[in-house]
């Protein structure tokens, strides 16, 4: 989904329907608040509900590797493998790896979605849907803005949909039954 989708739903949701963010109207305080709060909500989901997930491959010297070799933000190692695919310990370090091992190595990381802006795509778990995303774009908005009753109220209907996001899919399986 892009930037410009998400502030206009924001806008609708904030009864603002004279502003859109993919026309003249990029540079507008309120369009860039709004850019802001997209990153910030951005962020927030991929801390706190859906991680997003890559894996790359460093290489680790003096048993360690830092985090420049990654090509995105870290915010946390997930796995460290060989090049056997066996795994290593590690840890974790401000601006470093420690590992036991020297050499190649494949690592699985969560990492934080960068500063995006208008007309760029959002990066976003797929489950998460535009809808979802303009709520807690509103959210924080009105936060911002002193209006604190309206972005309590955004604010529950954004945990309200994050919720059902993140709550796992089960498949529903009825017992077979015996002729007797």
């Amino acid at each position: 989904m892009k930037v410009e989708e998400v502030i206009n739903a924001a806008l609708a949701y904030l009864g603002e329907n004279d502003y859109d963010a993919g026309k003249d109207k990029a540079q507008d305080d309120k369009i860039k608040l709004l850019e802001r709060c997209v990153n910030i909500m951005l962020t927030e989901i991929a801390q706190e509900y859906l991680p997003l997930v890559d894996e790359c491959e460093v290489v680790a010297e003096d048993n360690r590797f830092s985090y420049e070799q990654i090509p995105r933000r870290v915010s946390r190692i997930v796995s460290v493998k060989d090049k056997d695919g066996n795994k290593i310990s590690f840890r974790q370090r401000s601006f470093s790896c420690n590992v036991d091992v020297n050499g190649r190595l494949k690592i699985a990381y969560r990492y934080l979605p960068s500063q995006v802006k208008i007309g760029e795509d959002c990066d976003v778990d797929p489950a998460v849907s535009e809808k979802t995303l303009a709520l807690g774009v509103c959210a924080e908005y009105s936060m911002i803005s002193g209006m604190y009753e309206q972005s309590e109220g955004f604010a529950e209907r954004f945990r309200e949909d994050m919720r059902s996001c993140v709550r796992p899919s089960r498949s529903v399986t009825i017992k077979s039954r015996g002729w007797y």
